[in-house]
Formats: structure tokens, C-alpha cells, sequence
């Protein structure tokens, strides 16, 4: 299905590229979740400027057919040279043209790049893109050709190609509407009208019109995306733009961006708060413009996944979704009469989580005659993707190789042998590993030993003679003592083991482990000059946790006491553990005990509405990451954008320690009693009777665990005491 458009694409690829980088087999190329979507070549942010990425769209040369990638960031553009896909070349760099921003958008006229921002007095750069192909030291910083200073910030720049007209979308003018101009001379840009008769448009595409809607045929229509509404705008005088109409919808929460289908008959658009604000997965919404004046929403399309959706573009009957951390999402529009959409494939940029949240890609260029679909990665940079399997019709011919394609018409040289354990080459060695069923890193599946097994070496066996004092051995960090050689569970875990005083002679068993116990980090300690008991629990700390792990207890400072709840999510916002405890006003160790396998961006946050503890702002010394240990990393904060990492929210001085340790054998430590007859003869110590233990609200334990104590005397002396795992 699909294939007609696909298989010219693929014969023109072949004189590009001899081999696909990473091919997508069963569900994954390398660590990424793919669908008929394979990966050719990543560049990493240091490789393409640094910053944080945003918009992208392409260019191809029209004197050699080079194509090129111009990627947005927050502090420039950078022009790629994509003609080896396997291999890219940062041959450019346009910085800002004042301060950084997280919003950067550019798009292509007559061999010319229209660059905008919403940096505060950025304006529209222009540069000719010819010069590129000329560069012989790459790369190369330019300065603009132009600069249309009509406005100073803008959010988007649309650009109709067939008249030779840029709409700068959400800029300070013109009420954030259409701020038209003539660029037909590139270098410059000539205000020539504006619509503002429907407010802020935060995206838009500009087409001459070739649809159904006969009243229009030929007029130039700009479909607009404007917060609540898809507005439609004839824009053919541009000192007289008219509205055709302005449709809302059932939970709108931010019309954001939307695309024709290239028969005009069906818009697309998305919504980008829908996903956190109603808790909906990522929904598509399919209006029929056949009738201009009363567009119809005909159907919606809702994902499988959670994430936000952002960018998208048509080309051909295929829809290409940027949606953040669900990567690109590529739906097929061959129903879209019944108002029915299909995702034929993906590629997910960011697999640990598809959780609502603005990480992931921003967006994607999807025009390049290659065949290369370009994606934009917020954090990471820039990947060079092609459509595979059932979207193709090239792929592996031969009949020997591990991803042989029945269905494949074009050898695309993605062949691949297979390996030792019957896969495909580059994929996982599963069959190869730790044989050893003793060692600490036995794999049952291995079959194929690759000498990497370990054991945890015992203590040395150690003896001591007892006569009026109890023994204590020593031994490593983390060493677990038991009272025999096979109790299922530790008298306690550490690097000295007291015995009581014993009246016959007796032991203790011993095994070192390779896991940490009690590792300390995060924030030690608030700074009280800079922050605020904090009101709203909007906002939390970001962690990834390296091994499985104990979250024993972490240290908050309340303003006034009561009960409060921490509440612990995986990255895919799943609640995973949950504990109330009763505060005393200041310092208090909330004990958590939350076992958490290994992950990223896990998530802890307050569970009351007004929490009211400490948290640092942005005049502390704020420093993420954070290291717990060799446990975990405090990587941040869920705040989206600038402040991301300058403050810090809550929880200090955490306490961990390792899940599921290896131990060594067991090795016995034994006391040789000596006088026990003596014993009874010694004389009394003076030792204070204890009269009672409390916690921090004076409530008597019997028992306490992972918790501050306080021991009562009947001299009066009171002892505090932090009383951690007992077991």
C-alpha cells in the first residue's frame, strides 16, 4: 500500500546512499521503537551548534540537487549538507540575530531562508541560501543578507510560494494576526497588509486554491490555527483580507497547527494542550473545508500514546506527526473521507517515556526528493529518518540475508547476515553472555559464554575470643551478617556486626555484596536566604535512578506541620508509589521506602494541593545534576524551558541503597567464649533505665524504622537518634 510515490523516491535514493545506517527490525532500530520508519544518521547538538532545537525545514540546490537541512535552535540556525544522508555536514551557522529563545521558525523562498523568532527585537533574517555550496571550511558563521525589522518578535513565519508572500504569525503587530508582505525581491521584504480581524493566529498555511469549494477557486485562503478556532481568511487583497469563517470545537484548549491535504478537500490539526489539560491521548482533528464558509469536523484521530502533539505536514495521502516525546508519528489520510485516519508508522525519538510533556522532537521536514525525512529533537539534535518496510517499495532482495523482503522491488543495500544467536547483525547479542549460573550476572537466555561472569568475593574468615565484652567483627561496606548460613534474611546490613554478649561460644555468617546502602545526596540542606515555603505543587524533581534501587527517605522543611504526601511517577506518569506522614513544623525526614527498578526521569512531587515546604529560587546554588550515590542522578525539574534547572524543589538530603545487591558466599565469623562463669559475677553497670522512645510528634514507638527518634531517660536526658532500616 503506498507504494507508487515511494518506489520513485527509492530509485532516486539509490544513487545516494549505499546502505541504511540503522534499518528498523522487529519493532526497534537500535534502542529506538520503530514502525516502516528506519534511521539514517543522528547529529548530536554539539554537532549542529548546541542549544536547544526547534523548528526545521529543508532547501535543495537547484545547480546540483544538494539538499540541505536548515534547523532551528535556540541560539542560531544551522544549514546542513544532508546529499550523503549517512554522513552529514554542519556546513553553517546563523546566530541569533539578539538573545536566545526557546522559539525559532524558518521556511523557504526562492532559493532564500526566512528565519524568525520570538526573541524580543529579533525581527526576520534573510540569507541567500546559494552561498552554501561555495563554503570550503565548514562550517561556516554567516551573517544575514537582510533583516525585516517590521516586527520584532514573532512566533511563526508562513510563507505561499505561488505568490511570493511571507505571513508573520503571533508577532507583536496587527494584533498577532497576519502580518502580510511581498518578497518577491528576498532581500526586501515590503509590508503590503495585515488581518487582525480574528485575533493572535499561532500557525497557518497559505495556499492558492485549488479545492472544491467553487466560490474560492483560484483565491489565495490562509487556513489559520488561532488559539480556540480554525479560522479561515481570504487574503487575496491583502489590504482588504476577509474572513471566510472561524470554527471551534469540543475542548478546544490551544488550536496550535494544522495542513491541507494536497487535494485541499481536509484540514488536519491538533490541539497542543488537549493531551495535559483533559488527559486525552494525542488526538488529530479531521474537518471537511469542501464548504469554506461551514468547515465540518468529520472525525478525530486519537493515538495510542499520551504525548503531545505538535508539527505536522502532508505529502502525498501520508501525515507526518512531530509529537514530542511520541517522535514521529506517520498516519496514512487514504480514509480520511470517513473521517478516519491510520498510523502506518513511527519512529519514537524519546523511548523512555510518551508521556505529556514538552521533550522530544518539535518538528520535521518530510519534502526532500531523497526521500530523507528530517526531524528536529529538542534535546538531542538532528535525525535523518526514511520511511521502510510496508511504506516502500525498496529493501533487501536477497534471500540469504537476515531482512530479506519478499515484497521489496529495489535492492536499497540494507542487507544484513545473521549473527551468533540467529539475528540480525547489529542487533542485540542475546544469546551472548554470563553461562555461569553461580555468578552475579547470569543470563538464563545465553547460550554462547563471552567471559564476562562475576562473583562477589567472600570475606575471609575471622575469629575472636569473648570474655566480658560483646565482639564486633568488621568487614567491608555493605556486608550482610545473618545468624546462620542459610536465613532468609539479614540481621543487618553494614561494615561492623556487633554480637550479643554470649554465654556459649557461637557465630555470625558474613557476605560482602557490590550494591551501595545508605548513599546520601541531592540538596543537603536549603538555603533559607533564597526561596520560600512554597504555595502550589505545579512543579518536581526530575531523577533517573542507575541500578534498582531503595528511596529510603528524603529531609523537607515545613512551614507549619501536618500531614503531607509524596507521590513518585515513572516516566510515563504512572503513579508507583505514595506515602502520607505526619510533619512537625521545620526539618523533618519523610521516610519513602520506595523500591524503584533502574529508569529515567522518574518524578517526585508533592501530593498536596499547597504543600508549603522550602523550596531554593533562583538566587541559590542550584547545580543539577545531583548524584545520589552511584544510585541516582536529581536531573532537574519539570518546569519547560529557562528555569528548568534553577530551582529546587522540596526534597533534600537523600538516603538510598540497593534493591537487589549480589552477595558472596557466606563465610562464618566465629566467638570463642571464655569465663563464662564469671559472667555472673560482674559487677552492675550504671546504665540509664529508658523510660520511653518517641517520634517527632511524641507519639511512643515500640519499634522504630527509618525515622527520627527521641529516647526518653528516667535521669531526664533525652537522646535523638535516626533509626534506619532494621533489617
Amino acid at each position: 500500500m503506498l507504494k507508487n510515490w515511494n518506489l520513485m523516491v527509492m530509485l532516486g535514493w539509490i544513487g545516494t546512499a549505499a546502505t541504511a545506517q540503522t534499518p528498523c527490525i522487529n519493532g526497534l532500530a537500535g534502542d529506538f521503537p520503530c514502525e516502516n520508519v528506519e534511521l539514517m544518521a543522528v547529529m548530536g547538538t554539539g554537532e549542529v551548534g548546541g542549544g536547544g532545537m526547534n523548528d526545521i525545514w529543508g532547501w535543495v540546490d537547484p545547480s546540483d540537487s544538494t539538499e540541505y537541512v536548515i534547523l532551528g535552535r535556540s541560539n542560531g540556525t544551522a544549514f546542513i549538507d544532508i546529499s550523503d544522508p549517512l554522513n552529514p555536514v554542519m556546513v553553517a551557522d546563523l546566530p541569533t540575530a539578539t538573545t536566545n529563545s526557546l522559539w525559532r521558525d524558518v521556511k523557504v523562498h526562492d532559493n532564500h531562508a526566512f528565519i524568525v523568532s520570538e526573541a524580543g527585537g529579533h525581527g526576520m533574517q534573510v540569507v541567500d541560501l546559494t552561498q552554501l555550496g561555495a563554503i570550503e571550511n565548514p562550517p561556516q558563521t554567516l551573517t544575514p543578507d537582510a533583516l525585516y525589522s517590521g516586527w520584532g518578535n514573532a512566533h511563526n513565519i508562513v510563507i505561499n510560494e505561488a505568490t511570493a508572500r511571507a505571513y508573520g504569525v503571533g508577532t507583536s503587530t496587527f494584533a498577532g494576526g497576519l502580518h502580510i508582505l511581498d518578497i518577491s525581491d528576498p532581500t526586501n521584504p515590503t509590508l503590503i497588509g495585515e488581518f487582525s480581524g480574528d485575533g493572535y493566529t499561532h500557525d497557518a498555511q497559505v495556499v492558492n486554491y485549488i479545492g472544491p469549494d467553487a466560490n474560492f477557486q483560484g483565491k489565495e485562503i490562509a487556513f489559520c490555527c488561532n488559539e480556540n478556532t480554525v479560522t479561515i481568511v481570504d487574503v487575496t487583497d491583502p489590504m482588504d483580507a476577509t474572513l471566510i469563517s472561524a470554527s471551534g470545537y469540543d475542548g478546544a484548549t490551544y488550536t496550535h497547527q494544522g495542513w491541507l491535504t494536497e487535494d485541499q478537500h481536509y484540514f488536519i490539526s491538533n490541539d497542543e494542550l488537549d493531551e495535559q489539560e483533559l488527559g486525552v491521548n494525542t488526538t488529530s482533528f479531521i474537518w471537511d473545508v469542501s464548504n469554506l464558509v461551514a468547515p465540518e469536523l468529520i472525525g478525530t484521530f486519537v493515538s495510542e500514546v499520551a504525548a503531545i502533539d505538535h508539527n505536522m505536514y502532508v505529502r502525498d495521502t501520508l501525515i507526518y506527526q512531530s509529537n514530542y516525546r511520541a517522535g514521529l508519528r506517520v498516519l496514512s489520510a487514504g480514509n480520511i473521507a470517513a473521517g478516519e485516519l491510520e498510523e502506518v508508522g513511527h519512529f519514537d525519538l524519546y523511548p523512555s517515556s510518551d508521556a505529556a510533556q514538552f521533550n522530544g522532537t518539535w518538528s520535521n521536514y518530510p519534502y526532500f526528493p531523497s526521500g530523507v525525512i528530517a526531524v528536529s529533537h529538542m534535546e538531542e539534535g538532528l535525525f535523518l529518518l526514511r520511511l521502510s518496510g510496508e511504506l516502500s517499495d525498496a529493501g533487501c532482495t536477497d534471500v540469504a540475508a537476515c531482512n530479506y523482503d519478499p515484497s521489496a522491488l529495489v535492492d536499497d543495500g540494507s542487507c544484513l547476515e545473521f549473527n551468533v544467536c540467529g539475528g540480525c547483525e547489529g542487533e542485540e547479542l542475546f544469546c551472548v553472555g554470563c553461562t555461569d549460573e553461580d555468578a552475579c550476572n547470569y543470563a538464563a537466555v545465553a547460550t554462547i559464554d563471552d567471559g564476562s561472569c562475576f562473583e562477589v568475593a567472600a570475606p575471609s574468615p575471622q575469629s575472636a575470643v569473648q570474655t566480658t565484652e560483646p565482639v564486633t567483627f568488621a568487614a567491608e561496606p555493605g556486608t550482610h551478617w545473618f545468624d546462620t548460613s542459610d536465613a532468609p534474611e539479614a540481621l543487618e546490613v553494614g561494615a561492623s556486626y556487633t554480637l550479643p554478649l554470649l554465654t556459649e561460644d557461637g557465630s555470625v555468617w558474613a557476605a560482602h555484596s557490590d550494591g551501595e546502602f545508605g548513599a546520601t545526596g541531592g540538596k543537603a540542606a536549603p538555603d533559607f536566604e533564597n526561596g520560600q515555603h512554597h504555595f502550589n505543587a505545579g512543579y518536581w524533581l526530575v531523577f533517573d535512578v542507575h541500578e534498582d534501587a531503595v528511596l529510603e527517605s528524603v529531609e523537607v522543611y515545613s512551614e507549619e506541620g501536618g500531614d503531607q504526601t509524596v507521590e513518585i511517577l515513572d516516566a510515563n506518569d504512572n503513579l508507583v508509589h505514595v506515602v502520607t506522614q505526619a510533619l512537625v513544623p521545620g526539618q523533618n525526614v519523610m521516610v519513602l521506602n520506595a523500591e524503584l527498578p533502574a529508569g529515567e526521569d522518574y518524578q517526585i512531587r508533592s501530593g498536596n494541593e499547597e504543600p508549603f515546604l522550602w523550596r531554593d529560587d533562583n538566587g541559590a546554588n542550584v547545580n543539577f545534576p545531583y548524584e545520589v550515590g552511584g544510585l541516582a542522578s536529581i536531573t532537574g525539574t519539570t518546569i519547560f524551558g529557562e528555569n528548568e534547572f534553577t530551582y529546587y524543589y522540596f526534597y533534600y538530603n537523600w538516603t538510598m541503597s540497593s534493591l537487589n545487591p549480589c552477595l558472596s558466599e557466606r563465610v562464618e565469623f566465629t566467638v570463642d567464649v571464655q569465663g563464662v562463669d564469671g559472667l555472673q559475677e560482674l559487677p552492675v553497670v550504671d546504665t540509664p533505665c529508658l523510660l520511653k522512645t518517641v517520634d517527632a510528634m511524641g507519639r511512643e514507638v515500640a519499634h522504630p524504622e527509618n525515622q527520627v527518634v527521641f529516647h526518653m531517660f528516667l535521669d531526664g536526658r533525652v537522646v535523638k537518634e535516626f533509626v534506619g532500616d532494621r533489617r
